[in-house]
């Protein structure tokens, strides 16, 4: 079996953890968006679950005429028209809004007998990390909520699995006193960084649109200026090693602006890769004469 899940955030990195606790062997790939067909293609004889992803056409109709062992489990709107296919799932409102996680959750829940999946402390992180991915903190706290994305951005994508899968496996708390101090710390450097970024105001398709630069702490930033800045339609956060972040608040379909550029997402939130060979025009433009070299570390993936 192999598991493919999104590599950004905690909404991805959740269901590696909920499938250790199920599967005794699996691989798992951790993913950007446009890495999930190359993916899944190469690997197409195996038993393979998607989450908090999306395959394109192409590959869903070449699963379904080869009758291919593939689950997709996604809750972004803008992949709301792959539902058509059998074996791919997309739901972002099923009595609460949905995650990748709290989706993946209930597959195993409903198909696997396992003690370790009824534990308060997995229901915790499943409900913290939908909370947070979704923004819906009518059941948890976005305080209580955040700690989660918090010790993402600490830890780290290896070392977050490896923390929270012996969590659930030896303890009935999901956070420690360390964790704790640390969040506390965190949060006054996050505060600092976001109120320190400076944005730049442009108009984009008839719209007011804040730009910034930003390489850490996108939702944090994001929310931070759509707020403080209220007169704009959106912001737009570009991680100039990562990709383009797209945050708002109730006044345009971002998703719809993040799918124009080859993304997706939500209505306040989505994003979209970065085009290719970015960092080699900003070099080129800073520096003229500049030749460069064309290997694996320079190119934008």
């Amino acid at each position: 079996m192999l598991i493919i899940s999104h590599k950004a955030d905690p909404d991805g990195v959740a269901p590696i953890i909920l499938s250790k606790l199920v599967f005794k062997d699996f691989k798992y790939i951790l993913a950007d968006i446009d890495e999930v067909d190359k993916y899944v293609m190469d690997n197409i004889d195996e038993e393979i679950i998607v989450v908090d992803l999306n395959i394109n056409e192409e590959t869903a109709n070449y699963i379904l005429n080869n009758h291919k062992n593939v689950l997709v489990f996604d809750h972004h709107l803008s992949n709301k028209d792959m539902n058509k296919y059998p074996f791919i799932k997309v739901i972002d409102f099923d009595g609460i809004k949905q995650s990748g996680t709290s989706l993946y959750y209930k597959y195993l829940l409903e198909n696997y007998n396992n003690d370790l999946l009824n534990k308060d402390v997995t229901k915790k992180l499943v409900e913290h990390v939908r909370t947070m991915d979704t923004y819906d903190f009518s059941i948890t706290s976005k305080e209580e909520a955040n700690n989660i994305e918090i010790l993402f951005k600490i830890y780290g994508r290896e070392l977050f699995i490896d923390k929270f899968y012996n969590v659930i496996i030896n303890s009935d708390e999901l956070y420690s006193k360390e964790d704790l101090n640390l969040i506390e710390l965190e949060k006054l450097r996050i505060k600092r960084y976001v109120e320190e970024k400076e944005i730049i105001e442009i108009s984009l398709d008839n719209k007011k649109v804040g730009v910034v630069f930003a390489e850490r702490n996108i939702s944090e930033l994001g929310n931070y200026l759509v707020n403080k800045h209220d007169y704009l339609d959106y912001v737009i956060l570009i991680n100039v090693d990562k990709s383009i972040s797209y945050r708002g608040k109730d006044k345009v379909d971002l998703s719809v602006i993040a799918k124009k550029y080859n993304g997706g997402g939500h209505f306040n939130a989505s994003g979209s890769p970065l085009p290719l060979d970015l960092k080699e025009k900003i070099i080129k433009e800073i520096f003229k004469d500049a030749v460069v070299e064309k290997n694996n570390e320079n190119k934008n993936s």
